[in-house]
C-alpha cells in the first residue's frame, strides 16, 4: 500500500471478503487457492487460526490483509487525501457486508469519517440500496464491462461515477459514454492500464482516473506529461497508432468473451439477491 502511494498513485483499489468467521480480508479472488498457500474459499475459511497464518505464493510472501490493515493505513497522519476504490463482487450479500463494515469502522475508529476517502465500487444495483442503508454517506461507483447495464441500471443520479473497463471506453460507443457521463458530471475511471499506449489514449480520450497493477509504469508516464505538457506529448509520440486492426482485433475477441461470462453472472447474482433477506449483523 505505502509503495503504490509513493510512485504516486491517489489511492488503493481492493475487493472485500467476508469470511466464515465473520471477518472481512482484502483479496481479489473469492478462492484462496490461486494467490496464498491456503485452499479453498473464503467464506468456507475462518480468518483466526487459518487465514491470518497465510501468505502470499509471490515474493515477498506477504500476509494476507485483513480490512482493518487498509483502513489503519487511510486513517494515518499524512495519508487523509488517500482513498480506497473498494471492488464489490456480486458474490457478497450486500446487507451482511455493508453492516459488517460499517460496524467495523464504528468499533475501531470511533469519531473518524472515512466517507471522502473510501468509494464503494459496485457491480450490481441490489447494493445500491444496502449502501444507502448502512453506508450512507459514502461515494460509489458502478463497476463494470457493460454501458448498457451502466445506463440501464445505474443513471447519474444513483453514482458518483463509473468504473468501466477500457477495451469497453476504447469503442466508439465509449468514447461517447465518457463525455456523456462526465457533461453529468459524474468521472469516469478505466482499467486496468498496465500498457503506456493505453495510459497516453486514456489521456487523450480525457479519463479521470486509471487504475493499474504497474505504479511505476504509470509514474512515468504522468511524469512526462507534467514536464512536457499534453501538447508536447502528443507531438513526441504523434506517430503513434492506437486504432491498429492487431490490438482492436484482440480487443473485439476478449470483450465478447468477458461479455457473455458476466452478462452470466449478473443474472445469476439478480436471481439470487432477489431470494436475499435483510439479515445485517447488528
Amino acid at each position: 500500500m505505502g509503495q503504490a502511494v509513493k510512485d504516486g498513485a491517489d489511492g488503493l483499489e481492493g475487493d472485500l471478503h467476508l469470511t466464515s468467521d465473520g471477518e472481512i480480508i482484502v483479496m481479489h479472488d473469492p478462492s484462496l487457492d490461486r494467490t496464498t498457500d491456503g485452499t479453498g474459499l473464503i467464506k468456507d475459511r475462518p480468518w483466526k487460526g487459518y487465514i491470518d497464518g497465510l501468505r502470499s505464493k509471490k515474493e515477498p510472501h506477504v500476509p494476507v490483509p485483513h480490512c482493518l490493515d487498509v483502513l489503519a493505513f487511510l486513517a494515518q497522519e499524512g495519508n487523509e487525501k488517500v482513498w480506497w476504490n473498494i471492488d464489490i463482487k456480486m458474490n457478497n450479500s450486500p446487507a451482511l457486508l455493508f453492516s459488517k463494515f460499517a460496524k467495523l469502522i464504528e468499533d475501531n475508529f470511533p469519531g473518524r469519517d472515512f466517507s471522502s476517502q473510501i468509494v464503494l465500487g459496485l457491480w450490481h444495483p441490489k447494493f445500491l440500496s444496502a449502501a444507502d442503508k448502512y453506508l450512507p454517506k459514502f461515494s460509489r461507483v458502478h463497476i463494470g464491462f457493460s454501458l448498457e447495464i451502466a445506463r440501464g441500471h445505474f443513471p447519474p443520479q444513483t453514482v458518483d461515477g463509473y468504473s468501466i473497463n477500457f477495451m469497453v471506453l476504447s469503442t466508439v460507443e465509449g468514447r461517447l459514454f465518457i463525455k456523456e457521463m462526465q457533461a453529468a458530471g459524474k468521472q469516469v475511471l478505466a482499467w486496468t492500464i498496465n500498457d503506456t499506449v493505453e495510459a497516453r489514449e486514456c489521456v487523450r480520450m480525457g479519463i479521470d482516473y486509471v487504475l493499474t497493477d504497474r505504479t511505476k509504469v504509470m509514474g512515468k508516464v504522468l511524469q512526462e506529461y507534467e514536464s512536457l505538457g499534453k501538447e508536447g506529448v502528443d507531438k513526441k509520440y504523434e506517430d503513434e497508432v492506437f486504432n491498429t486492426w492487431s490490438r482492436w482485433g484482440r480487443y473485439t475477441f476478449w470483450r465478447m468473451l468477458i461479455w457473455m461470462f458476466l452478462a452470466v453472472k449478473f443474472r445469476q447474482a439478480t436471481e439470487q439477491l432477489n431470494k436475499e433477506v435483510d439479515v445485517a449483523i447488528a
